[in-house]
């Protein structure tokens, strides 16, 4: 039963994997394929991450920086309380330049602390926010993408 539940996620998440184009909807399923293929649960879209993903990366292209911790010491994680998100774990992936979303992917999982936070079992909802070019750079190709992750405190 359980091989059955995971070949349904992991079809699921291939249409929308597989169409290339970087989006909100494209990261998550590119995410729960991975996740899918290391038998845990999917990451579930949530609303308020997605804004305060949206607030990291508008506050990043405002301030023309790319990095986890924003040029005045704020973490990704002070985005999430103003949305209505309390937590008990968080983390942040960030990725620039990418022009399709199988891309995307693989460089996170090539990199042990984004694949870490990818496959974490404790993280449960995500949050993406894709812009076009850099937060830096005006004139670099490709996409800017924010992903949050969190444990959503009960």
């Amino acid at each position: 039963m359980r091989a059955r539940l995971a070949v349904l996620v992991l079809l699921g998440a291939v249409p929308l994997f597989a169409q290339n184009a970087i989006s909100r909807a494209s990261v998550i399923a590119g995410m729960n394929f991975e996740r899918a293929v290391h038998h845990l649960p999917p990451l579930r879209e949530d609303p308020r991450l997605d804004a305060a993903a949206d607030d990291r990366v508008y506050d990043m292209r405002s301030l023309r920086y790319w990095a986890h911790v924003a040029p005045d010491g704020r973490t990704p994680f002070e985005a999430l309380l103003p949305h209505g998100y309390s937590f008990l774990s968080a983390a942040e992936n960030l990725a620039a330049g990418f022009e399709n979303v199988e891309r995307l992917i693989e460089g996170w999982m090539e990199s042990a602390g984004h694949r870490a936070n990818i496959l974490s079992a404790e993280y449960q909802d995500c949050g993406v926010a894709v812009v076009e070019g850099s937060t830096t750079h005006p004139w670099w190709r490709g996409k800017s993408v924010v992903v949050l992750f969190g444990k959503p405190r009960r």
